[in-house]
C-alpha cells in the first residue's frame, strides 16, 4: 500500500465553490514530527488525528477539543492504551454520534474499531474489524454519516492495480460488515487510489491518487454521483489551489463543508507532515 497511517472524517457534499486559501493548522496541532489524518466530530468541536510527537509511543491517535466550532483547538491529548498500542496507529475516523472510532494499525495491516457508551466516557479496548480477509493491507477507514458504510483502502485481490478504494456495508450498527466491494473503474485504476472521505449525504467522495493529471506524488481528487444508488464518476483534480506538487492526502471536510482538512509534506510546515486546511471560496 501507499502506507497505512492517516485518516479523515465524514464530509459535506461538494458545491459550486472551490477550495482555496490553504493554511497550516498551526503549532498547537502540528509539531516538529509527523501529524496526519484529520477527522472532525459531527459538532466540529473535536479533531482526531495521528501524531508521533511522543517518540516513546510512536504514531498514536490524539484528540484536540474546543468549546465551539468558532474557537481554536486546545492542546491535544493522547487517547491512551485502549486505542493506542506499541504499533503505529493511523487513519482515525470518528462516527457521527461519536461512539465508534475506526483506525488502522501497522504493521498489522488491519482496521480496528474502539467503542464507547457515550461521548462523556473514554473509548474501550479496540478490536479488529472483520472485513473478510486477513491479507495485508487494509487501511484508511472512513465511516459514513449513518454508520452503515465503511470505506477503506486495500491492495487485496480483485482490485484494478496498486491500492484501491473499497466499501463494506452493514444493515445496522449492531450488525457485522458484509463482503467488501471494490468501488469499480470509475474510482479506481492502475494507479494508487486511496484515502477515501465520503460526504455526509453520500454523494461526494474525496480520494488521494497518483494517477495521471496530478501535480505531485499524491494529489487530492473529488468524485460525485447524483444518487446513492449510482456509482461515483467524474474524477476531478482539486487543482493548484489545494495540491502542491508534494504529497497531499487524507482529505476530510469540516461538518459545515467550508474547510477541507488534509495532510501534506509541502514547504512551510512545522515538521515532516503537517495538517493543513483549505477554505471554500
Amino acid at each position: 500500500m501507499v502506507g497505512c497511517g492517516v485518516g479523515n472524517a465524514p464530509t459535506q457534499g461538494a458545491s459550486s465553490r472551490t477550495f482555496k486559501s490553504v493554511a497550516n493548522l498551526g503549532p498547537v496541532i502540528n509539531s516538529q514530527n509527523f501529524e496526519g489524518g484529520p477527522s472532525f466530530s459531527a459538532d466540529g468541536r473535536s479533531l482526531y488525528f495521528i501524531s508521533d510527537r511522543d517518540i516513546t509511543t510512536g504514531g498514536d491517535v490524539w484528540m484536540a477539543s474546543r468549546a465551539s466550532a468558532a474557537q481554536p483547538f486546545a492542546n491535544p491529548v493522547n487517547l491512551g492504551p485502549t486505542v493506542n498500542s506499541s504499533s503505529d496507529e493511523g487513519a482515525p475516523s470518528i462516527s457521527a454520534d461519536g461512539l465508534e472510532l475506526f483506525f488502522d494499525r501497522s504493521p498489522e495491516g488491519h482496521i480496528f474499531v474502539a467503542g464507547r457508551s457515550s461521548v462523556s466516557v473514554p473509548f474501550g479496548r479496540a478490536a479488529v474489524v472483520d472485513l473478510g480477509t486477513t491479507e495485508c493491507c487494509d487501511g484508511f477507514p472512513n465511516i459514513s454519516a449513518d454508520g452503515l458504510d465503511l470505506y477503506f483502502c486495500s491492495n487485496r485481490p480483485g482490485g484494478f492495480g496498486g491500492d484501491d478504494v473499497w466499501r463494506a456495508r452493514r444493515s445496522s450498527r449492531s450488525s457485522p460488515f458484509g463482503t467488501a466491494e471494490n468501488l469499480g473503474p470509475t474510482v479506481n485504476g492502475a494507479a494508487n487510489d486511496c484515502d477515501p472521505g465520503i460526504s455526509t449525504d453520500g454523494l461526494t467522495l474525496f480520494i488521494a491518487s497518483d494517477r495521471k493529471g496530478g501535480l505531485g506524488t499524491l494529489d487530492l481528487w473529488v468524485l460525485t454521483r447524483a444518487t446513492r444508488a449510482m456509482q461515483f464518476a467524474n474524477a476531478t483534480n482539486l487543482g493548484r489551489n489545494v495540491n502542491s506538487g508534494f504529497v497531499d492526502r487524507r482529505p476530510g471536510v469540516s461538518p459545515d463543508g467550508d474547510l477541507l482538512l488534509f495532510m501534506s509534506d509541502r514547504l512551510g510546515g512545522s515538521g515532516f507532515f503537517d495538517l493543513w486546511q483549505a477554505r471554500r471560496g
